[in-house]
């Protein structure tokens, strides 16, 4: 594990050791350990200043034929323009897997960008998304919690900026050389998304943009991309400790997730009140864009042709796995 430098860091480290403890195996849907981390995302919130995103609270109950099934748990800080700009990471695992990188580092993320960012004063909200029900059984479906939120969203969506959403983001990269790398998609379905990317990255985190056509859409940005609005998801790819019980919180690189928040913290700020156009055709011209990624991550000049850079992807994607 990799130790934080800075006093304020220490909440940070707190709340990832808190969420992936094994106390709370897992944090299964349905499990005593469940709702203590829906409990303890809302108190965190509410303990930053982060209002709650629903009339009746932070909670949005998901529900299944009229049963409850399980609840999301979002916030937001108010602007003033009624656009918004979300950041999104699940909170729910297996039992008997701590979850440490998947997902407790990015719910400590996010709780970190609320700190960052507050007290805010921008023209967007910035919405606090932390979904439940992403893995199986209920992965990829209506009720899966990124899912759900769409289909029944309180904002409106025609005025969503961005939604950046979070997935493994607390571990090196298993890549000799490229360890502190983070991986950026969504950014080929808009020429602004790339440029702000850009500006936001930082010489201590190398934002690496690809097209998200490589992994698919393995995490909650679906729900945004399927219907046509802007996104980002940022990862750190898979690992040897991917849904394992090894997945534990002292394999976490703490001062990385911390360099993560503020680049996040960064996205926002260039993000407020922009309005982003999305075009599936600019995924043509982002080809130069990935061309770049993969020299600085391999070493290696690839020409920006698709052909060649989709394999190049298929053989960075079975070093990851």
């Amino acid at each position: 594990m990799t130790g934080l430098d800075d006093k304020e860091g220490s909440r940070l480290e707190a709340d990832a050791r808190y969420l992936s403890d094994p106390a709370l195996d897992g944090r299964s849907p349905g499990s005593r350990g469940h709702q203590l981390a829906g409990r303890h995302l809302e108190r965190r919130l509410a303990d930053l200043g982060v209002l709650p995103l629903f009339a009746d609270g932070f909670r949005q109950p998901i529900l299944d034929g009229g049963c409850e099934v399980g609840s999301n748990v979002c916030g937001r800080m108010k602007g003033t323009s009624g656009k918004t700009v979300l950041i999104g990471a699940h909170y729910d695992h297996f039992a008997g897997i701590p979850g440490a990188d998947d997902n407790a580092a990015a719910l400590a993320i996010a709780l970190d960008v609320a700190r960052r960012l507050a007290p805010w004063e921008g023209e967007s909200d910035v919405a606090f998304c932390f979904f439940d029900l992403e893995e199986p059984p209920r992965f990829l479906g209506p009720t899966m919690g990124s899912n759900y939120f769409v289909a029944h969203c309180p904002l409106d969506l025609e005025k969503l900026s961005c939604a950046i959403i979070m997935d493994l983001c607390g571990h090196d990269v298993p890549i000799p050389g490229a360890e502190d790398v983070l991986f950026v998609t969504g950014a080929e379905f808009s020429p602004a998304l790339v440029d702000v990317v850009r500006q936001a990255e930082g010489g201590r985190l190398p934002a690496l943009m690809a097209r998200n056509e490589h992994i698919g859409d393995m995490s909650d940005h679906r729900a945004f991309r399927v219907n046509g609005l802007p996104f980002l998801f940022l990862s750190c790819g898979w690992w040897e400790h991917y849904h394992r019980p090894s997945d534990t919180f002292e394999k976490l690189n703490l001062a990385k997730m911390a360099h993560v928040a503020a680049f996040v913290a960064d996205l926002v700020r260039r993000l407020d009140g922009m309005t982003v156009a999305v075009r599936p055709t600019h995924a043509r011209s982002f080809l130069a864009v990935e061309a770049e990624t993969f020299r600085r991550l391999v070493g290696i000049d690839i020409p920006p042709v698709k052909s060649l850079l989709d394999a190049a992807a298929r053989q960075i994607i079975r070093k990851l796995t």
